[in-house]
């Protein structure tokens, strides 16, 4: 395997254009582990080295920043003006929009989809297009970038994205209850989804010590004093938690869940392992070995859920899971046909 570190979107699609065989998409490594270990004859294209903020409009509450730049840095560069990107999740900013890993923080919050206004990229060839706009008012055509959230750097190469900001909330403060019953923490959960204006961030965490139930709260000063006083929460550090990790022989099970499905997922997920539900509705489970995660793929199938295996040490098992809808497996063929029919990004 060989690396490639372009310094520019022109220098990668120059080298692209030439042709050098398949191609692994790399942003800072943060989900690497998620993908597996690239085979011999891949080359690992390094994207950290497109890192710059093009433009940031505080007024129009928008920003077009290149894909290797660090969540961390766009998140510092906001600050001052008082703006954030509302969407949980790490790494480079063309990886967090490239896989989706978290989707939206609680239920009708924002995720990576709904604030991609646009995206410039590179086809395997070196070929540049673009789709969307820079601005959140424009009838520049159909959103194909919406489209291609989630496509893991397996399609194309997202080289600049074109990003809608939200205010920062005037006030703020993260809870955390644990040592909670699977009963008591969706109890509590369920309350807080009732409200008119929910959690701005929620996730459950079960694990071998009970649940806990971990959020933030924003708002007005007084609202989020009031709602944390209505529920019984107790302000405390961010406990949040992106993904789940697993030792080896283990594997991490992840997919869609409603909330009306979760108890089931509690059900079939052994009490010594751990499951993460996150508001917005993904959810990642922690299991022992591959009989663990098989067990839960054919719960999670009569739940009504799908989910896949997204971490193994077993290359043969990566993306095994519950039956996809047959509609979504056309459409995917459809993109890779058009997008990639050489299948030079892997």
């Amino acid at each position: 395997m060989s690396a490639f570190a372009p310094r520019s979107a022109a220098e990668l699609a120059d080298w692209l254009a030439a042709r050098p065989g398949r191609v692994r998409l790399v942003g800072s490594g943060s989900r690497a582990a998620r993908v597996g270990a690239p085979a011999a004859d891949v080359h690992e294209v390094r994207l950290a080295g497109i890192a710059t903020i093009d433009r940031l409009d505080a007024a129009d509450q928008t920003c077009s920043v290149d894909c290797g730049l660090p969540r961390a840095e766009l998140d510092a560069a906001l600050q001052p003006h008082g703006l954030e990107l509302p969407c949980p999740g790490g790494g480079t900013i063309g990886g967090l929009f490239a896989a989706d890993p978290l989707g939206a923080a609680a239920h009708g919050g924002q995720s990576p989809r709904s604030l991609l206004l646009g995206v410039e990229g590179l086809l395997a060839d070196g070929t540049a297009f673009r789709s969307g706009a820079r601005v959140v008012k424009s009838v520049a055509g159909f959103d194909v970038h919406k489209l291609l959230v989630g496509s893991e750097g397996r399609l194309y190469a997202a080289t600049r994205l074109h990003l809608r900001l939200k205010p920062r909330p005037r006030a703020e403060a993260w809870f955390c209850r644990d040592g909670l019953s699977d009963a008591d923490a969706l109890a509590a959960f369920a309350r807080l989804r009732a409200e008119p204006v929910g959690p701005a961030a929620v996730q459950l965490r079960r694990d071998r010590h009970g649940c806990a139930l971990v959020g933030r709260i924003a708002g007005r000063a007084a609202f989020v004093r009031g709602q944390l006083a209505q529920h019984g929460l107790a302000e405390a550090a961010c406990a949040w938690t992106d993904h789940l990790a697993a030792d080896a022989p283990g594997e991490v099970v992840a997919g869609l869940a409603r909330f009306t499905a979760v108890a089931g997922l509690c059900a079939a997920v052994p009490a010594a392992a751990t499951l993460l539900w996150h508001g917005g509705g993904r959810f990642e489970a922690a299991l022992p070995d591959a009989a663990a995660s098989d067990a839960l793929l054919a719960a999670a199938a009569a739940l009504g859920v799908h989910a896949r295996v997204v971490a193994t040490t077993h290359p043969a098992r990566r993306d095994r899971g519950s039956p996809i809808d047959p509609g979504a497996t056309r459409l995917a063929a459809a993109l890779r046909t058009a997008l990639d029919p050489h299948g030079i990004f892997v």
